[in-house]
């Protein structure tokens, strides 16, 4: 059986198919789960220009 794996951001426990590696230049292959990676988007969606 294999162990859970704490998300480097939330630092909640995972089992390891439910974490992904994320890359540069967006991380250093960093685990990181669903949640957070929603929460990333968010935020950067909401630093973009809005057009009228």
């Amino acid at each position: 059986m294999l162990e859970n794996v704490p998300c480097n951001h939330c630092e909640e426990e995972f089992s390891p198919e439910e974490l992904v590696a994320l890359p540069p230049p967006a991380g250093d292959g960093e685990l990181i789960c669903k949640r957070c990676i929603e929460i990333i988007l968010r935020r950067a969606i909401a630093k973009l220009p809005r057009e009228n």
